[in-house]
C-alpha cells in the first residue's frame, strides 16, 4: 500500500506542481516504524513511518520541497475516502524532532540529529526501523547507518534510568478508572513486556548480535 501510495504521489507531482525531471531526481525511502517496521500490523494500527531522501543532483531548498510534498501524498493517498474507506492512518511523528522536525530528511540530516540530540526513547524505538518501501537502496542504507547508533545507545550515561522513566511516564497517563483493565499500558500490559525485552536487547545486544 505505501509503495503503491508513492507512485500516485510522484505521478501526480510530476504532473502538477513539479517538473517532472526535478521529481524523478529525488529519490524517497519509506521506513517502517512501530508494529509496521515490526510486521506486527492490525486492523487499527497506525502506520508509523520516517523518510529519508537523497536528491544531489538538485537544489537543496527544491529538493526538499518536493520530497516534503511526495511524502505528504503518501499519507493522503492512503487515507483518503474513495469508494472504499481510507485504509490506514500514517503517522510520521517518530521522526526526528517530531511533529516540530521536517517531514522529510537526508540520510546525513537524519544522523546528524541522531549523533547529537536524540533521546534514548528514540533509539529504543529505532529497534523495530526497517525499510518498507520506496528506493530499496537508500533504504538499506539508512538502515546500516542507524544500526551502530541503536547498538552503542546502551552505553550513554542514564541509559537505564531513562528507559524507566519513559516507561513511568506511559503509565502515569493512564486514567485512574481504566487501570485495572488496561491490558497495553497498565503494569504487567503488553508495554512492559516490550520496554522489558527492547531494555534487554539493547544492553546485551551490541555484544551477542543474535539478540
Amino acid at each position: 500500500a505505501l509503495e503503491a501510495a508513492l507512485a500516485v504521489s510522484r505521478a501526480e507531482l510530476a504532473e502538477g506542481a513539479f517538473d517532472a525531471a526535478d521529481v524523478a531526481a529525488v529519490r524517497l525511502a519509506v521506513i517502517g516504524m512501530g508494529k509496521c517496521g515490526a510486521s506486527e500490523l492490525n486492523y487499527i494500527s497506525d502506520v508509523d513511518v520516517i523518510y529519508v531522501m537523497d536528491a544531489p543532483d538538485l537544489d537543496e531548498t527544491l529538493a526538499g520541497r518536493i520530497g516534503t510534498a511526495m511524502a505528504a501524498g503518501i499519507s493522503r493517498v492512503i487515507n483518503a475516502s474513495a469508494p472504499e474507506p481510507g485504509l490506514w492512518e500514517v503517522d510520521a511523528n517518530l521522526r526526528p524532532e517530531g511533529k516540530d522536525g521536517p517531514l522529510v530528511r537526508t540520510l546525513d540530516s537524519h544522523l546528524s540529529y541522531y549523533q547529537r540530540w536524540a533521546q534514548t526513547w528514540e533509539f529504543q524505538a529505532l529497534l523495530k526501523a526497517r525499510a518498507v518501501a520506496g528506493d530499496p537502496e537508500l533504504g538499506r542504507r539508512y538502515e546500516d547507518a542507524v544500526a551502530p547508533l541503536i547498538w552503542s545507545s546502551s552505553e550513554r550515561d542514564g541509559f537505564v534510568e531513562a528507559v524507566q522513566a519513559m516507561r513511568r511516564r506511559v503509565t502515569d497517563h493512564i486514567p485512574s478508572h481504566e487501570e485495572t483493565r488496561q491490558i497495553t499500558l497498565a503494569k504487567g500490559g503488553l508495554r512492559d513486556v516490550e520496554f522489558t525485552v527492547q531494555l534487554l536487547q539493547l544492553v546485551h545486544g551490541r555484544i551477542d548480535e543474535t539478540l
